[in-house]
């Protein structure tokens, strides 16, 4: 699939928009962590934030529909929470690449043709798993315990299934409908479906 100018500028700016919202989660990650330390449950903190975590690359993939544009999406937006000061520091670029081939990697199976709530709720579960193995080999959560993992992995599905599984498509979805994705698959998906 040719990548156009159109294409370029659209991941650039859900890389944009994403990278504020995902400094601005990863804050109010920190905070949750803190008021949850006295319980011992600081771990959960930033599982809530999860899904939206993995919107960009959602986002990106559910417009273009073209392989790599989740991953893209979701790396860009990644680098540039970093250099707007997240500080975990560069670390979480190599999160985003997770996170983008969470996301894409269900959709690739079905050769970007297949968009369904079942679909992207499906690809949003096996982004949470996904990137729960990745910080159980890089993040040190092999040392939390099981049942806190578990529920750490509950909390991150319940995420993930909310905000990149369902709410990326309604938004999309809905911005399709009003003509503002017209240039993109989806928009094209939407025209033809109301011919």
């Amino acid at each position: 699939m040719n990548w156009k100018l159109k294409d370029v500028l659209m991941m650039g700016i859900i890389s944009v928009l994403f990278g504020v919202i995902y400094l601005g989660c990863t804050y109010a990650g920190g905070i949750l962590s803190g008021v949850l330390t006295p319980m011992g449950l600081s771990a959960l903190g930033y599982e809530p934030f999860y899904g939206i975590y993995f919107m960009a690359g959602a986002f990106g993939v559910y417009v273009m529909r073209k392989p790599g544009a989740g991953i893209i999406s979701e790396m860009l937006a990644a680098i540039i929470e970093c250099l707007l000061g997240n500080y975990f520091g560069p670390i979480i670029i190599l999160s985003g690449l997770v996170q983008g081939i969470g996301i894409e990697l269900l959709i690739a199976l079905f050769r970007y043709k297949k968009f369904s709530y079942p679909t992207m709720i499906a690809a949003s579960v096996i982004c949470s798993v996904l990137t729960l193995l990745y910080n159980l080999v890089v993040s040190g959560y092999n040392q939390i315990a099981v049942p806190v993992l578990l529920l750490m992995l509950a909390v991150r599905i319940i995420s993930a299934i909310i905000f990149s599984g369902v709410l990326t498509k309604l938004v999309c979805d809905r911005l399709a409908k009003a003509g503002v994705l017209r240039g993109y698959a989806v928009g094209k998906e939407f025209a033809m479906s109301e011919e």
